[in-house]
Parts: C-alpha cells; structure tokens; sequence
C-alpha cells in the first residue's frame, strides 16, 4: 500500500513539474583565462568555443565562475531574442544580483551553454554563492527553462510587513 502511495505521490510531483517551465541541468565551475585556450585562436586570433555556447557578463574577460547548463532539447533551439536572467546572492553582499544577458548565437548541435560571471563581477576561484536562479527567457519574456540552487528560497530577504 505504501508502495502505491509514494508512487502516486511521485507521479503528482511529475506532473506538476512539467506545467513549469523545463528544468535545466546546471553545474557551477570556475574556470580560468587558459581554459579555453585552443591551438586554432593562436593561429588566426579568434575563440573557438567548440561547439559549447558561451555568455559572459563581460565580454572581455574570460576568467569567472561558470554556470554550465545542459537543456532537455538542444541548447541550439533556444528561440531568438531571448534572454538568459542570472539572480546570485554573494558571500558578502545579502542582496540579489541579477545580469540579464543576451543568449549568445549557438551552435544547431550544441548541448551546453555556459554563462559566465567574468570580469569583476566575481572575486575569484575560491569564492562560490550563497545561492543562485537561472532563468532561460524567450523573446517576449516568458520563461522558458529555470533551475536554482536549494538555498534559493531561504537565501531571500523577507518581505517588509505591511503597516
């Protein structure tokens, strides 16, 4: 009996799970300057990413903490326009940062998209959030993909009581 209860209960949790947007895979790593060094930029100067789609809060920094996301359909059918919105609560700082990011042009096949806290906008390897939200939007705002981390929730200032 007991059998049948979790089952329907895990069923439920699937069903309700699939009326949100779609679940992404996401891992954080940081990853230096060299780490994306290849032998083709030295010969004609240009970033070979490898297929993978990269985003970086600066552009010109390659150094940073990394989200690396893997979407149930191909990263290469993430529609035009969108957006991908980064919510990170720092070690030091109790409030939200948010970056809202252009979805870089990605690959048809690929399967990864990085998206990089780079620059100043992270202090380093050995630092990691207190908590984070990725959210994947579409042109017109809508989300499309989330995941966040367990402490997302709890990682939130509560709201003011009203007087």
């Amino acid at each position: 009996m007991r059998e049948f209860l979790f089952l329907g209960i895990c069923g439920i949790c699937l069903l309700a799970r699939s009326m949100d947007a779609a679940a992404l895979d996401v891992r954080l790593t940081y990853k230096g300057e060299g780490d994306f060094a290849r032998l083709s930029e030295f010969l004609d100067g240009k970033e070979n990413t490898g297929g993978v789609a990269i985003v970086r809060s600066q552009p010109a920094h390659r150094a940073g903490l990394y989200f690396s996301m893997i979407a149930e359909d191909r990263v290469g059918q993430l529609p035009a326009g969108g957006k991908v919105s980064l919510e990170v609560v720092y070690p030091d700082m109790p409030k939200v940062k948010t970056f809202s990011l252009l979805l870089p042009r990605v690959p048809a096949r690929a399967r990864e998209m990085l998206v990089g806290l780079t620059g100043e906008d992270w202090p380093g390897a050995g630092h990691r959030p207190v908590a984070w939200r990725v959210r994947i939007l579409d042109g017109k705002g809508k989300v499309i993909a989330s995941e966040q981390s367990f402490l997302w929730e709890g990682a939130l200032p509560s709201p003011e009581p009203a007087p």
